[in-house]
């Protein structure tokens, strides 16, 4: 993850980036937990593992992208204000 110094004007920027690749993360183990529990209910039907792997995908997945979709809306304001559309082009 990346830092930037106090009273940098892309630092919202970086700070939600970094929570971006964080949720990003979160949702690659939850991936990876539902794999092994997928192979787990292949290898042996057990009823509650099979009522988890039926709910957990929808609920905790769900959340975590409509935590990036946010986040990469606050991205992209914080990239409006930073170069607004009057802006001469460099």
């Amino acid at each position: 993850m990346s830092t930037s110094p106090t009273g940098d004007p892309f630092g919202p920027v970086y700070r939600l980036m970094d929570e971006i690749w964080g949720a990003h993360m979160e949702m690659a183990e939850l991936i990876q937990d539902y794999k092994a529990l997928v192979e787990d209910l292949e290898e042996d039907v057990d009823p509650d593992k099979l009522r988890l792997a039926r709910s957990l995908p929808g609920a905790r997945y769900s959340v975590a992208t409509t935590f990036v979709r946010e986040h990469w809306l606050k991205v992209e304001a914080e990239l409006s204000r930073l170069f607004p559309e009057d802006q001469p082009s460099p």
